[in-house]
């Protein structure tokens, strides 16, 4: 049952052509061509408006009044049939945008659901199937099985009785005239759609709901169905897809390992039909493209999730990169910080196609989520993206098109990391000799596997691996052995929720995704509470050795500095934040169960750039700021600096007199903006860095010190 506005709802009927499918202008075509063919005279425009939601006997009667009394309408309607059908089974059937969404919802609140269609039962069953809409239906009663057509309420009585339900208890759905008269005298809860004709006062009369399009039934139908919770990483993706195209600006571990799945999830009842990925890596692109598909491995849970719909495409070729902007509904832009002014420049080439593209109209607004992993990444893209499209379009333009659309700033606390090509390209081959084994060839023994991760590929196994993926494409069927094994693309962690600015109508429903209307406070938890502990985390690990964060954890000492550090971190946030306490908890949570399991997680992947993440103000200094503002706790944040300045030292190759000055200026900044009474503090906390990197240093120029083991970590490893 479905409580829709004051109308308690049971079932629901719908009408075929105008109503679910557009094709009455295509109708329309066909009967003016085959009135031609068979009686040299093409059927007016204003006759097949009269026709709109007749039977065919009634549509007979009005061609003898309107042309001859021994028209061969049935012949003329049997052609007009098969030069429909040859279009459909040719392009298929043009259905309604919005018409799976809206059959989803109504199907998933438990509604009984029929077609009641002036269309003969061959026609509308082959259109159904055609269109993968026939599944959603109980029932269907068609043009050829009663004796009155529409406007007589016939069809529609029947459709109900055969649903077992009064007409009252029905919602009916239809476009014409006729139809909606029908459905008002059957007495159903009549919803009525624009389609080529205009409704007149008549029809809106008799019309409880009346919609423009079907998107706007669905705006109206959303607030009235469940809302599906945040899915489980093990629970199967919507069976059907909808009209939209999204797209991944930057198909990385965070593209291609997260928002794949929270673009493949969409809002439970449907997904998108087809998601582009834009990368500079074409062993990726001609893998994912070969057979639509690659997995993502969940190792904590053993479980690989198939990503399907794949389009992955040349992020260089500028032409591809305008198609997925104008064809997408949703972009999300996922790249690294330092790649953000060069790419706004493609961004805005895409925005600028997609502006042409639409007669220089918002026919729809683009809504573009931005997965920059930083605080102010969307003033930052915005930046850049304006300038590069005034630089383009002009000033007035940029404007105008930077106003269009939806940009959305979001919060990801979901672990990934991407396969090297090597590991990619020792899979193709395992999984080519297996093909070919299958095949009963006889194959050559293959070089013992190279265990190596080197990320690159030479070019003697580039174009091997480019021979795998072709040879496969070309013999690939669905039943072939190949279907059940998946390339693994990127490994991730089991966390689901992405947060997002509320900011396009277009999330709403999104699944995956949590709402907020203030995402700045989620980046500063992010930032302090994910990025400033795991880099410090992995600057410990490093320097004592460890390969990835999970294996790290095994150590007692860096478990432990984990777990403390957290809770001086959380303690700020907590004052600073003092609305987010359940937020705060579950990143915290969330946080330590990613570690645990980050076995793929590589501490030197994590490390990396440790000035630059100690910058004032920036993830670790930002929480020392705060607790020394609150008066909190700050021992294992100077720890975690002290690591990232000697990681900086004995791994990046940093001079010690190039890091002391660079902290000095740090802290310097810090004083600065902390009131007189802090700066006692914020001093002692200077002496004590600057002591541990000065002991750091004598050891470092201590004779009987082996420098190279230094430079190896093994000195540093003794130091922590």
């Amino acid at each position: 049952m479905l409580k829709f506005n004051n109308d308690l709802v049971l079932g629901a009927i719908f009408d075929m052509d105008g109503t679910m499918f557009d094709t009455e202008r295509l109708r329309f075509q066909t009967l003016k061509q085959a009135s031609l063919e068979l009686t040299g005279v093409e059927f007016s425009e204003s006759y097949l408006m009269n026709c709109l939601g007749l039977s065919a006997q009634s549509a007979h009667r009005l061609a003898q009044a309107e042309y001859d009394e021994n028209i061969p309408y049935a012949d003329i309607r049997k052609r007009a049939d098969e030069l429909e059908l040859e279009h459909v089974r040719q392009f298929g059937v043009p259905i309604k945008k919005g018409l799976v969404q809206v059959l989803e919802r109504l199907r998933k609140s438990g509604l009984r659901m029929a077609v009641a269609t002036s269309s003969r039962r061959a026609i509308a069953e082959e259109y159904l199937i055609n269109a993968n809409v026939y599944k959603f239906f109980d029932v269907l009663v068609c043009g050829d099985e009663v004796e009155n057509g529409k406007p007589h309420p016939e069809i529609f009585i029947r459709a109900a009785a055969k649903l077992n339900l009064s007409p009252a208890d029905c919602l009916m759905f239809e476009d014409s005239e006729n139809g909606v008269t029908s459905a008002f005298d059957a007495g159903g809860i009549t919803v009525l759609f624009k389609d080529i004709k205009s409704p007149n006062e008549n029809m809106l009369s008799k019309a409880k709901y009346y919609y423009e399009c079907m998107y706007d039934c669905l705006t109206e139908l959303d607030p009235f169905t469940a809302h599906l919770e945040m899915p489980h990483v093990q629970e199967a993706f919507p069976q059907t897809l909808n009209q939209l195209t999204v797209g991944i600006h930057g198909f990385g571990a965070i593209g291609g390992g997260y928002l794949a799945q929270i673009l493949s999830h969409w809002d439970g009842y449907t997904r998108p039909k087809k998601i582009y990925a834009s990368t500079r890596n074409p062993l990726y692109r001609s893998a994912v493209n070969a057979f639509g598909t690659y997995s993502i491995r969940y190792g904590q849970l053993s479980y690989d999730e198939r990503i399907e719909n794949m389009a992955v495409i040349d992020a260089e070729n500028i032409q591809q990169m305008q198609e997925m902007y104008t064809e997408s509904s949703l972009v999300a832009i996922c790249l690294p910080e330092k790649a953000i002014a060069e790419e706004a420049k493609t961004i805005a080439q895409g925005l600028y196609a997609r502006h042409i593209a639409h007669d220089e109209k918002a026919i729809e607004p683009l809504t573009m989520l931005i997965i920059l992993n930083k605080v102010g990444a969307k003033q930052l893209l915005m930046s850049h993206l304006k300038q590069a499209l005034t630089e383009l379009a002009g000033a007035v333009v940029a404007e105008k098109i930077m106003q269009q659309h939806y940009f959305c700033d979001t919060v990801v606390n979901r672990m990934v990391s991407k396969l090297s090509d090597q590991n990619l390209y020792r899979q193709l081959r395992i999984k080519y000799n297996i093909f070919k084994q299958f095949q009963l060839d006889e194959v050559e023994a293959d070089a013992q596997l190279d265990l190596e991760d080197a990320t690159k590929l030479n070019p003697d196994q580039e174009r091997q691996a480019t021979l795998y993926v072709e040879d496969m494409r070309r013999n690939f069927h669905p039943s072939h052995i190949l279907q059940s094994m998946d390339l693994i693309l990127f490994n991730a962690e089991s966390d689901m929720p992405i947060y997002v600015e509320n900011n396009s109508p277009l999330l709403e429903k999104m699944r995956q995704m949590i709402l907020v209307d203030h995402i700045e406070d989620i980046q500063l938890i992010k930032n302090r509470l994910w990025n400033g502990v795991h880099a410090m985390l992995a600057w410990q690990s490093a320097l004592l050795n460890h390969q990835t964060i999970g294996v790290a954890l095994a150590d007692n000492r860096v478990d432990q500095f984990m777990h403390e550090l957290i809770d001086e971190v959380q303690a700020g946030l907590a004052r600073r934040l003092p609305k987010r306490a359940f937020d705060l908890t579950r990143l915290a949570e969330s946080f330590i169960n990613s570690c645990e399991h980050a076995y793929k997680d590589p501490c030197a992947r994590v490390a990396r750039d440790p000035l630059r993440k100690l910058a004032f103000n920036e993830r670790v200094l930002g929480s020392l700021a705060t607790n020394l503002k609150y008066g909190l706790e700050t021992m294992h944040l100077q720890q975690g600096i002290v690591y990232g300045l000697m990681y900086a030292v004995s791994v990046n190759q940093c001079s010690m007199d190039q890091v002391i000055n660079f902290i000095q200026l740090q802290f310097s900044e810090l004083k600065k903006t902390n009131e007189l009474e802090q700066l006692q503090r914020i001093e002692q906390i200077e002496a004590n860095v600057m002591t541990q990197l000065q002991q750091f240093a004598e050891q470092l120029n201590d004779p009987r010190v082996n420098h190279t083991e230094m430079q190896d970590q093994k000195g540093a490893a003794k130091f922590a």
